[in-house]
């Protein structure tokens, strides 16, 4: 498959507590110095990638001509997001906290440096963390190594986990700043997240890439399969989500709870036909009721069938119990977030030992065995399958499941328009094709 019918099928997957190891930069403590001290010519603001570094040099460029992140305050200007701040009763989206908390690097003022300016969005020291400690050793390899980086505040972005919690920050959201309900009925656009697909969206954005996987970079910082990367970004996903449904906000301050974690389109479908349907995993769910968004959990779901048998079972129990809890009590669903969330700590530490690498074959055919079984009705699942099927295809390197993508990138081009029978056809047909099936120890 041509690499620009590669980006085209990218792009359409875009329309317990977890404690990290490391603080996130926005709590860091450090002075963030601003986008400008990384800029210079010889540092990151090259307009050509140079020969003999270990980096490309040319980061400063990539980022503010190609990558989305750079103008992340701008967009807080445009016509919908005025809209936006008169409904919430704001006076201005570019100068409101709720919406600079993650459209900008929004640090307290005593740690913003000389040439730090909000306007330059979501810039380096947002993902790296303040520069204060190692902007003048950072580039003094071998004398200063990447530990001593870290050491010193540089944000390590190249472990999966921490870098899951980061973008899941803004992604998902935390329990400081969350895209609530009430913020995604003034017209906020829904947000999705898979870590491996993000990341290579991100990172291969434009002409240039803003780094590059190479010798000098798996010996200084390790690597990790796309497959592996998936797994740690969805269990890191599921935990944080479960984390929120936990927290005290959850409950809410009036009649509902916190509706900005249930599934958007478990209400929001047409009036003139009924579409409300369930699964045997909602439990004895009555018409009407709304679900939580379960897409990562439905994910883990067929992760653990693959690699972890012995915990599907638990796995499944558990988020039938966290659906059939929401008709209980908010005590009851956050007694079942807990349990959900134990299964999914399991999973994690067992996967640590040892990994998918090797299990792209058996993942892929449990997910598209989920989804022929019809499991995904919701438009939310439907997406992180097909960003979970796009990674392994591409991993597997099989050229005709690739053709097959481009159809099941289709159906999923218009969410309100999403047909679960059609896209469980699709990936009936692709189970169907030439992917063995291969045996997996408990």
């Amino acid at each position: 498959m041509c690499e620009m019918n590669r980006a085209l099928i990218l792009a359409v997957a875009l329309a317990g507590t977890v404690v990290s190891a490391a603080e996130l930069p926005e709590k860091d403590g450090k002075i963030h110095t601003g986008v400008a001290t990384c800029a210079t010519s010889q540092c990151h603001g090259s307009a050509v990638p140079r020969d003999g570094s270990n980096v490309l040099q040319n980061e400063y460029v990539t980022w503010t001509q190609s990558d989305p992140h750079s103008r992340a305050w701008e967009t807080l200007g445009n016509d919908l997001s005025r809209a936006m701040a008169r409904r919430l009763g704001l006076r201005d989206a570019q100068t409101a906290g709720i919406c600079l908390d993650c459209h900008a690097d929004n640090v307290p003022a005593n740690r913003r440096g000389e040439k730090f300016h909000l306007s330059d969005g979501v810039g380096c020291e947002a993902c790296h963390g303040g520069a204060e400690n190692w902007l003048s050793t950072h580039y003094n390899t071998p004398e200063v190594g990447h530990a001593d980086n870290i050491a010193a505040g540089l944000y390590p972005t190249e472990d999966a986990t921490e870098r899951a919690e980061l973008c899941l920050s803004c992604h998902l959201g935390t329990r400081d700043k969350f895209a609530t309900h009430t913020i995604m009925a003034a017209g906020h656009p829904r947000l999705s997240f898979e870590l491996d697909t993000f990341t290579e969206l991100w990172r291969t954005a434009g002409r240039q890439p803003h780094y590059r996987v190479d010798d000098d970079y798996v010996d200084r910082k390790g690597s990790l399969s796309h497959n592996d990367i998936w797994a740690t970004g969805l269990l890191t996903e599921a935990r944080a989500r479960l984390a929120l449904i936990r927290d005290d906000d959850f409950a809410g301050n009036g009649m509902f709870p916190e509706l900005g974690l249930y599934d958007c389109h478990a209400c929001h479908r047409s009036m003139k036909s009924v579409q409300w349907q369930r699964l045997p995993r909602h439990g004895n769910a009555v018409p009407g009721k709304p679900f939580l968004t379960d897409g990562t959990f439905v994910m883990a779901l067929a992760l653990s069938r693959a690699v972890a048998p012995g915990e599907a079972e638990a796995l499944e129990d558990a988020l039938t119990n966290l659906h059939e809890s929401g008709s209980s009590s908010v005590t009851a669903i956050r007694s079942a977030a807990t349990a959900l969330d134990a299964v999914i700590q399991r999973m994690q530490s067992r996967l640590k030992g040892v990994g998918t690498r090797g299990r792209e074959m058996q993942i892929l055919r449990e997910i598209l065995a989920t989804g022929a079984e019809g499991n995904y009705l919701d438009y939310a699942s439907a997406e992180q399958a097909f960003m979970a099927v796009q990674m392994l295809v591409f991993e597997i390197g099989d050229a005709e499941l690739e053709d097959e993508l481009v159809a099941l990138g289709d159906a999923l081009q218009n969410d309100e328009r999403y047909r679960p029978a059609q896209f469980a056809r699709l990936l009936a047909a692709m189970g169907e094709s030439d992917v063995p099936n291969e045996s997996t120890e408990d």
